[in-house]
């Protein structure tokens, strides 16, 4: 049974508007997955307001109209924005003619607050990368460059007014007004996009949004056929459902289960032990002995319980505060050992020096880790100084910039990309990836300093962490970080809100479909062809069989028939959001 809130979450209204060749998605407060003449065009528009720490304001739709006359198609909505002791109001208005889409905004502040950003973001597909494309600046100076393939730690534009493209044989051109624009690579994050974005970071942040202070942006895209290229080819038509996919499993084996982990949490909830699972993660920071002390008890406990060994992280502001934490831990437990700064959040050459010091005057026989404690921003943005570790880290969040469900789900191939890259930074170097959770565990990128960043525990909650969702969500995190490299990942909290269990002692559906596959590490992972759109496919061969886990991760019932390479088994029916182990012979 969903819960009720979740279920609006998992199943909130999406509204198809065509007018001419225009069709996009109205979901809430943003236009999404934006087509022309039946190709895509961009992910989303949408209008964000930041407080100033960067937490996202939550908009509320109070009321939308529509007008269609000679040729135009207009929708006014007002939205109301709260959050964070903040609020902001806004009109936005779609306006789609001929071959322009536009959209506007008349913003105003009913009472001050300090902000980051307020405005207009238009979010570029990720398959645009490497797409070649002119960037106009206020100054009218026009520069040829591409979409990065490689994820960018910079932003690759700046001083953006307009962006001209080609795609699908049209010619595409994006005007920007009311302000300056920029682009940042939002795969850093796992987000499915690049951002176009207004206010340009060099600018002071935050600014003091005064009472009734104003502000009007607008967007203008147009599309016009190419003038020179290919013939543009015609769009495959939307087929209706005419029967269950067909999926093929192959003898071939693409990968092996990565080992598996868990976090320590604060919950008493007793443990039982995993077979197969790797280890138990600790993070450590802050200056209070005491309380460290009390949390590596706890930690300890826990993966007694669970009967793996400890998995350490320490955040410290100085590299000589590392000995401090070294002398609580019960080192001949400890698989691995890594150490961040608290303020760049990542490994740097002093910190790493010190932790080889420490490790080796201590005996330490397990691994060091260097990398990112946050996301894989900080490791990408940190790696001309990375210190050649034996192993790598970063963690993942898939609600950095946005908490709808659908922007959940398009995370899972941007973790792939992530990865991939890590391993190219390291030259191959093992990755450790985690903790990897459904909320951020901290605010990486809060101006408040340590005092706000403890305040964003409270924020690390997700209602869905006990629903199906979060079981078929990780089974996608798997699949995607399942490669030669990845040596273990990291999910969640062994148990409590944020937990493979409840605090009652009850395991979640993540926590079931984590026991079972964490007795399977090591295990060949098979070759899936067939594609059926929002369903993961994650085959195991098992002895002489195979176990054939998959998820949906749609608001709609999938069907898919199941073949092996030599022979059929049968059909699959998986309801909206739900993951299943099914043995196949």
């Amino acid at each position: 049974m969903i819960d009720a809130g979740n279920r609006l979450r998992l199943f909130a209204p999406s509204e198809t508007i065509e007018a001419g060749a225009w069709r996009l998605q109205l979901r809430g407060d943003e236009v999404a997955d934006i087509e022309y003449g039946g190709y895509p065009v961009l992910r989303g528009i949408r209008l964000v307001v930041r407080d100033h720490d960067w937490r996202t304001l939550t908009p509320d739709v109070e009321s939308i109209t529509r007008s269609d006359e000679a040729g135009t198609t207009t929708l006014r909505l007002t939205i109301g924005f709260a959050g964070f002791n903040a609020r902001y109001r806004a009109d936005l208005m779609l306006r789609l003619c001929g071959g322009e889409l536009s959209l506007s905004f008349d913003g105003v502040a009913p009472g001050s607050f300090s902000s980051n950003r307020i405005g207009l973001v238009v979010l570029h597909r990720p398959d645009d990368a490497g797409r070649a494309l002119t960037v106009t600046s206020p100054e009218r100076t026009s520069t040829r460059l591409a979409f990065p393939v490689e994820i960018s730690p910079h932003q690759p534009f700046r001083d953006v007014a307009a962006m001209c493209w080609e795609r699908d044989g049209t010619n595409f051109r994006l005007q920007f007004s009311g302000d300056t624009f920029e682009t940042e690579d939002q795969r850093n994050w796992t987000d499915a996009s690049f951002k176009t974005y207004s206010t340009p970071l060099s600018r002071p942040f935050p600014v003091e949004v005064r009472a009734g202070d104003r502000i009007r942006q607008s967007i203008r895209l147009t599309a016009e056929p190419a003038a020179q290229g290919p013939e543009r080819r015609q769009p495959e038509p939307r087929q209706p459902d005419t029967g269950p996919a067909v999926l093929t499993v192959h003898h071939e084996t693409v990968g092996t289960v990565p080992a598996l982990g868990t976090s320590a949490s604060r919950s008493p909830a007793t443990l039982a032990p995993v077979p197969g699972l790797a280890s138990l993660l600790v993070e450590l920071s802050g200056d209070d002995r005491a309380a460290a002390a009390e949390e590596i008890r706890q930690a300890h406990r826990q993966a007694a319980e669970l009967g793996v060994p400890l998995d350490v992280r320490i955040s410290v502001r100085r590299p000589e505060s590392l000995a401090g934490f070294l002398d609580l831990l019960p080192l001949d437990q400890v698989s691995r050992l890594g150490a961040f700064s608290s303020e760049s959040h990542a490994t740097g050459p002093a910190l790493w020096r010190q932790l080889q010091g420490e490790a080796q005057r201590r005996g330490f026989a397990g691994t060091l880790l260097a990398g990112a404690r946050s996301h894989f921003t900080e490791l990408n943005r940190t790696a001309p100084s990375l210190p050649e570790a034996q192993a790598m880290t970063y963690s993942i969040t898939p609600q950095m910039h946005a908490s709808e469900v659908m922007h959940i789900v398009e995370t899972l191939p941007m973790q792939r990309q992530t990865a991939l890259n890590a391993l190219r930074i390291g030259s191959g170097t093992a990755l450790h990836i985690g903790p990897i959770t459904l909320k951020p565990r901290f605010n990486a990128v809060s101006t408040g300093g340590a005092e706000c960043r403890q305040k964003a525990e409270s924020m690390a909650s997700d209602p869905l962490q006990g629903e199906d969702f979060t079981a078929a969500w990780m089974l996608g995190s798997i699949a995607s970080l399942t490669m030669p490299g990845v040596e273990s990942v990291s999910y969640f909290e062994a148990s409590g809100p944020r937990g493979l269990r409840t605090d009652g002692g009850a395991d979640t559906p993540a926590g079931s479909l984590l026991t079972r596959l964490a007795g399977l590490r090591g295990a060949g992972v098979l070759k899936a062809e067939g594609h059926t759109p929002g369903m993961i496919v994650y085959p195991v061969r098992v002895g002489s069989g195979v176990v054939l886990f998959a998820a949906n991760l749609t608001p709609k019932p999938v069907r898919v028939a199941v073949r092996l390479e030599y022979g059929h088994a049968g059909t699959i029916d998986l309801p909206a959001w739900t993951e299943t182990a099914r043995p196949l012979s």
